[in-house]
């Protein structure tokens, strides 16, 4: 298989607004850069790439960008790159209209520098081996929403006493190709996927957060050349606190990051030494353009919601925000919605355009007919949170209508059953016979 890598600093200068938090943060300095990652793999109209980026997000706009750019300057098809982001909340806001103001000329600079990577990661193609495995990691995600007695849900921790206990599961694969000279060379390439929200660090600084202590930690063991992909699961729902537990450790600063981010790499590491050889050499992308209702008034969740919010006495950020937009509020129009999805060799990488719920991930996961089978949300848009049906009517920041979810409701299972057939296709051969 014809594999080609390469790397760019994506960061921000100092001054730029952070994204990610509901207050303004000002970038102050830089502790770990931002890096665009590339991997363009396999030759011909079959050519892939994938591109990782240390950022909070990838907006169509900028996707669009960068794909004409690596396009027009390479021989790679347009359709058959991908962008996604690792979502780090100490990166540069890129949505036009938020709270944080954009830094305008980082934004013209932007898509050809992640281009950049792709170009030449194109240019530095060799023949590779691609050696695949999973194994499941636990203790450092949990899911972040909880059932309370009364049978509605929330998101974060609430008064032990009020809860019955943790409404979703998590995804706890980690998931990892490596790419080597022979089999018995060490990797100059790693594709790690795993569903961990990157809100781990916090503060001022720029960083990568816990991906780029992944990234350093295999460095000293494989060589400073060694490209690091971090693919983002479906975390929409999952982060790093362990609510409920007598758990010792901090749960939040540079200390954290850094325990998640060795102890991902040591998994990283274990399974790379493991890994067997994919059975294909095969690459490819499928796509389907979703076309996409607003999340309409007439919805019992919204009426519900909204209801919550006027008789509220004192309506939390949300509510108020809900409230503030109703009047204004247009559901009609449909929006396009790419859902992508790429296949090298054995591995199926299946595009999320927001953030994914993780049981929508487990759904895709248990129907795919690829021998390895990873999310990567963010991928190409940004459509915000993509929760699943039930959690509109029990509640949760994340399902807000309107404030944190302006597609249909119905936008998780139209992402999930665009990637079934996307992998159909793919992996038509794979598939048991009937």
């Amino acid at each position: 298989m014809l594999i080609g890598v390469a790397s760019t600093d994506i960061s921000p200068p100092l001054g730029t607004a952070l994204a990610g938090y509901f207050r303004v943060r000002i970038s102050d300095q830089l502790h770990s850069p931002l890096i665009a990652n590339a991997l363009v793999a396999g030759e011909g109209a079959n050519k892939v790439a994938v591109i990782a980026c240390d950022l909070i997000t990838i907006t169509k706009e900028l996707s669009e960008q960068v794909r004409q750019i690596v396009s027009a300057k390479s021989d790679l098809a347009a359709a058959n790159i991908m962008v996604c982001a690792t979502h780090t909340h100490t990166g540069p806001e890129l949505r036009a209209g938020k709270l944080h103001p954009r830094n305008e000329e980082y934004m013209q600079e932007l898509p050809g520098r992640i281009a950049q990577a792709a170009i030449l990661a194109n240019a530095n193609q060799r023949q590779a081996v691609c050696c695949l495995g999973t194994e499941p990691e636990s203790g450092l995600a949990f899911n972040r929403r909880f059932r309370l007695k009364d049978g509605s849900e929330i998101t974060f921790g609430a008064d032990p006493e009020k809860l019955a206990g943790v409404a979703g599961p998590t995804d706890p694969a980690f998931t990892l190709a490596c790419f080597k000279t022979d089999l018995e060379a060490s990797p100059f390439a790693i594709i790690c996927n795993y569903s961990l929200h990157i809100d781990v660090q916090g503060g001022n600084a720029i960083s990568a957060d816990y991906p780029a202590v992944l990234r350093n930690t295999l460095r000293k063991i494989y060589g400073e050349e060694l490209v690091v992909l971090f693919l983002q699961g479906a975390c929409g729902d999952i982060n790093h606190v362990p609510y409920l537990q007598n758990n010792p450790f901090p749960k939040k600063d540079i200390w954290k990051s850094e325990q998640i981010g060795k102890a991902l790499a040591g998994k990283a590491l274990c399974i790379s030494e493991k890994a067997l050889p994919s059975n294909s050499e095969d690459t490819g992308s499928s796509q389907e353009i979703l076309q996409v209702p607003k999340f309409p008034k007439n919805d019992p969740a919204y009426a519900m919601r909204l209801k919550q919010a006027q008789e509220a006495k004192e309506p939390n950020s949300f509510e108020q925000s809900l409230l503030d937009r109703h009047a204004d509020y247009d559901d009609s129009g449909l929006t396009e919605r790419e859902v992508q999805t790429l296949r090298i060799g054995d591995l199926a990488i299946c595009g999320a355009p927001g953030e994914y719920f993780v049981e929508w991930g487990l759904e895709i996961k248990k129907w795919s007919p690829a021998p390895y089978t990873v999310i990567a949300e963010l991928c190409n848009d940004s459509a915000g949170y993509i929760p699943t049906y039930e959690t509109f009517l029990r509640g949760g920041y994340e399902c807000t209508p309107v404030v944190s979810v302006t597609s249909s409701p119905a936008l998780g299972q139209m992402i999930a059953d665009a990637n079934f057939r996307n992998l159909r296709r793919l992996f038509a051969k794979a598939q048991p016979e009937q």
